[in-house]
């Protein structure tokens, strides 16, 4: 979970806007929407969950390529504003919880982590890795800014993290973002 300060941030953030990274005009989510959904592919799958959904802008590009897809965040008015992001989808559910402590009991064949990764501390993404193994999912998919994140990780740092307990598959490099598939280790190796 967040540490929190980082939890108490974010909840600042979601009190002077209901979009505070501007996820639904702005020109560069909309290419990082795009280049997201490129890398994730076209599905069908079976159970998606995106960890860390926002308002769930990306979410509602995702749904349509999901038999199921289970969206989650840490933040009670992010969550709040997701939920009406994808209202009428029957296939969506959308969960309050933070990971790795709170993720559900789910084995989805996709898990998207969009832009959350650093606000995780290395112990955090490790534990996140190990019940991505625990989970037997196909695909993770991380993608991150390269900017500076004022947290103790960059997205590149976070990602290299990851990749100490998750074979790094493919890494590709957009202006202001990075995105990076993983394919999980089984089991308990």
């Amino acid at each position: 979970m967040p540490r929190p300060e980082v939890i108490a941030h974010l909840n600042r953030l979601y009190d002077d806007s209901d979009d505070p990274w501007d996820h639904r005009a702005s020109p560069y989510e909309a290419e990082k929407y795009r280049r997201t959904l490129e890398a994730v592919g076209p599905g069908p799958f079976a159970h998606a969950l995106e960890i860390g959904c926002g308002i769930g802008e990306l979410s509602r590009r995702l749904a349509p390529r999901c038999r199921r897809l289970t969206m989650m965040d840490c933040i009670p008015k992010a969550v709040r504003a997701a939920r009406t992001a994808v209202a009428g989808l029957d296939h969506v559910e959308v969960l309050l919880g933070a990971a790795p402590q709170e993720l559900p009991p789910v084995r989805p064949d996709l898990i998207l982590l969009s832009e959350v990764l650093y606000f995780l501390t290395p112990s955090e993404i490790e534990s996140l890795a190990a019940w991505i193994t625990q989970a037997g999912t196909g695909t993770v998919v991380a993608v991150n800014w390269t900017g500076p994140t004022d947290e103790e990780l960059t997205g590149t740092a976070a990602v290299a993290e990851l990749a100490r307990h998750l074979p790094l598959t493919e890494t590709r490099s957009f202006a202001g973002f990075r995105i990076d598939r993983f394919a999980p280790r089984t089991g308990s190796g």
